[in-house]
């Protein structure tokens, strides 16, 4: 996993790029690390969640791909 610079783009091993819809997601995403387990979950209408195992909780984000 990457979380880009502008830290709205996530990039995982699968080479899928997700984008946040949620400006407030990314102070979840900051703290994500690359050896992390992220979980994609499709929804609704294209709609698709990441949710990353290792944190407490987990961690879910609402995505889109790019």
């Amino acid at each position: 996993m990457k979380i880009h610079k502008n830290g709205f783009e996530i990039s995982l091993m699968d080479s899928s790029r997700w984008r946040l819809n949620n400006v407030s997601d990314m102070t979840k995403t900051i703290l994500w690390y690359p050896t992390q387990r992220i979980k994609i979950e499709e929804k609704e209408k294209g709609e698709c969640t990441l949710i990353n195992l290792d944190t407490c909780g987990p961690d879910e984000i609402e995505v889109s791909r790019t």
